[in-house]
């Protein structure tokens, strides 16, 4: 039998070097989509966000807490949904570099920050609105699960009982050894606590029917089983407004990308290009534009044709990349 550990990502994320780092080495599609560039209406993700929860028609000064918000880019679509209306917006990350970077962009008495584990965090407020955007993989996942006499390895026997237990609790059964979603249901739990009386959350992440290992740079992360998260939802009582694919929820044209860091070859070419100053921002580019760009910097080819060529084959289908992901709105 395959032995049982827990997967944490949480000595990666604390020993990346800087917040930019974090989106070149990950593929983030709040990222892509935040110039609403691909989308059929032209809408931003983070205003889509803000739209479906609500919060720009929002009769009070709303309470805001996003886990894990990156660069901040959701964060500010929000912001500019508000229209200058009172607000208290809450960050919170594990990344003590992410935290810094997020308080030199977004500065006064309206912006709190917390800096650590959310789920060992002791929260003393309520909160109006709650975002998970593509942070649930990153919470602890128990890896071959198992109900009847597993190896454990040492060090994980408290978490794999404690998973074990919220997974009889809530109904969730496992066939053969599988993967659980135990940071997933944990967070939960503490946000359904968290959420003020007809509060509503969203939460997105790379979704699968079982839960499956992501090999990304310097950790692994585990994708989201949806219907077992609804599941548990439903049993904390919340009520779930809205769910489904997140290529449907943002509208996403049926187009073809260049994303660099998506592939070892494009990666390295735009490291290259970063280094040079070309290419300054990590996004989708389509291919004959990443050759217009380079020869605006007055960048040489040896065979543009070509060079054009490898770029058309490395493109995406950005539908294909938004269809693995999906999403839910819960309210209290």
């Amino acid at each position: 039998m395959a032995e049982v550990y827990v997967n944490h990502t949480e000595n990666y994320y604390k020993c990346v070097s800087s917040a930019s780092e974090l989106m070149d080495n990950e593929l983030t599609v709040s990222h892509l989509f935040r110039s609403g560039r691909f989308t059929k209406t032209g809408v931003p993700y983070g205003q889509v966000v803000a739209s479906k929860l609500g919060i720009p028609a929002f009769s009070g000064n709303p309470r805001i807490l996003e886990v894990g918000p990156g660069l901040g880019d959701v964060a500010q679509e929000i912001i500019n949904a508000l229209e200058q209306k009172d607000f208290h917006y809450t960050f919170a990350d594990i990344s003590y570099d992410a935290v810094g970077s997020l308080k030199k962009r977004f500065r006064g008495g309206c912006f709190s920050f917390i800096t650590g584990d959310f789920l060992k965090e002791k929260l003393s407020e309520k909160f109006d609105f709650i975002i998970c955007n593509e942070v649930l993989a990153d919470f602890p996942t128990v890896v071959n699960m198992a109900f009847y006499r597993p190896k454990i390895r040492e060090g994980d026997a408290e978490t794999y009982f404690d998973a074990l237990s919220l997974a009889k609790f809530y109904g969730l059964s496992f066939v053969k050894p599988a993967n659980f979603n135990y940071g997933a249901v944990k967070f939960l739990e503490k946000a359904r606590a968290s959420l003020a009386d007809g509060g509503k959350m969203f939460v997105c992440e790379h979704a699968s029917s079982t839960p499956q290992r992501i090999g990304v740079f310097g950790h692994a992360e585990y994708t989201i089983d949806f219907a077992a998260l609804s599941k548990v939802a439903e049993k904390l009582r919340f009520r779930s407004t809205e769910g489904g694919s997140l290529t449907e929820l943002l509208g996403v044209q049926d187009k073809k990308a260049v994303i660099f860091y998506t592939q070892p070859e494009l990666k390295m070419l735009y490291n290259f290009f970063k280094d040079q100053g070309t290419l300054l921002d990590q996004k989708p580019y389509e291919a004959d534009e990443v050759v217009a760009i380079l020869e605006q910097n007055e960048v040489c080819f040896y065979n543009k044709k070509a060079y054009a060529s490898f770029l058309e084959s490395r493109a995406k289908s950005l539908r294909a990349i938004t269809g693995q992901f999906e999403y839910l709105i819960l309210g209290a």
